[in-house]
């Protein structure tokens, strides 16, 4: 295992192996790189790398990118985690020297990989034992602009297994992607290294939809290919995640929407479709005045959209209270909290 340690650039560790397999001399590359980042869950992470080990295709290299920062008590349990593969010179162990993000942390382990294939496992999911081989194989019959292949997932709850996704094979447009993430989790797709550096990799200023930004400029340029099988087991739980910050997730949506605003200008049912799911997320981190001015501007796009209707009308506190007051009486999950006094309008 090659250590590594990561600040503002990527510099070896005194106790770092460079060793590389070689063939005539010159550097042989495996056929993938797997890219995982690793943010406060040890435990979990545990399954994550069993899941790499039992993987069918066997010429692969793993970067495990710490982002718990140098010293922490979690990279030490990460550190410890990892000392079993000591002898394994297929994985390097990237360590940030602080918490960077996500994004960043994907974007340092693109930076280290060397196949000419980049696939990602977020440290809370479970590959299938075939998951590369199948998205390999696909890539090998597929024309050379194709930049992403996915596939579908099996979502597992705490209380066990929920159902199977299975996206639309047709469905990743970028009319589509503007919409809603149509190909699925980060732990789904590879790609081709080369895409990804001729697009800047991940954005680090998004706290969350980082997944779906990527796969719209992907799409925006290349094609996509697909697997038409469940590929990964996905966990929800109640452990530390990006996607639980609320507050957060409106900014994500706030910066997504001004990057991609011209776009949604020339598109207007997927300007709808994504100013209502905005409002949507503004009413779930209870900013009430935000996701009611969202909402309203989704209507007048679309002004025979009911849900989108009902939804600006749950923005007023009168209508919110009748809401939550039925939902209770029937019993249903609260998806819309109560809120606080109205916050000042923040510019989008």
């Amino acid at each position: 295992m090659t250590e590594v340690s990561a600040s503002d650039h990527v510099a070896q560790s005194p106790s770092g192996s460079t060793s590389r397999r070689s063939r005539g001399g010159a550097e042989v590359p495996p056929r993938v790189s797997i890219v995982l980042p690793t943010y406060r869950r040890g435990a979990m992470l545990r399954r994550a790398l069993d899941t790499v080990m039992e993987q069918t295709l066997r010429d692969w290299e793993l970067i495990v990118v710490d982002d718990n920062g140098a010293g922490h008590a979690f990279q030490r349990e990460t550190e410890t985690l990892l000392e079993r593969f000591r002898d394994d010179e297929r994985i390097v162990y990237v360590v940030h020297e602080h918490n960077r993000g996500g994004g960043a942390a994907r974007n340092t382990g693109i930076g280290q990989a060397r196949a000419e294939y980049v696939a990602f496992l977020d440290d809370d999911d479970a590959w299938y034992p075939d998951k590369l081989e199948r998205q390999l194989a696909c890539f090998d019959q597929a024309p050379a602009d194709v930049a992403l292949v996915y596939g579908g997932f099996r979502v597992i709850s705490r209380r066990g297994p929920a159902g199977v996704v299975m996206p639309d094979p047709e469905g990743h447009t970028v009319s589509a992607l503007l919409q809603r993430n149509t190909v699925g989790t980060t732990s789904l797709v590879m790609c081709r290294r080369s895409a990804l550096e001729a697009i800047g990799g991940f954005d680090p200023q998004l706290r969350s939809r980082q997944d779906v930004d990527l796969f719209v400029r992907l799409a925006q340029r290349y094609r996509f290919a697909y697997v038409d099988a469940p590929l990964l087991d996905k966990h929800e739980h109640e452990e530390y995640a990006i996607g639980k910050d609320k507050d957060g997730a409106v900014d994500a949506y706030r910066r997504f929407y001004a990057k991609y605003r011209d776009a949604y200008d020339g598109d207007a049912p997927a300007h709808h479709a994504f100013l209502r799911r905005y409002g949507e997320e503004a009413l779930r981190a209870g900013r009430t005045h935000e996701a009611r001015r969202l909402l309203r501007s989704a209507w007048r796009l679309q002004p025979r959209s009911w849900r989108t209707l009902l939804l600006a009308l749950v923005s007023y506190r009168p209508v919110l209270a009748a809401y939550r007051s039925v939902r209770e009486r029937l019993g249903l999950r609260q998806r819309v909290p109560v809120t606080p006094p109205e916050e000042p309008l923040e510019s989008s």
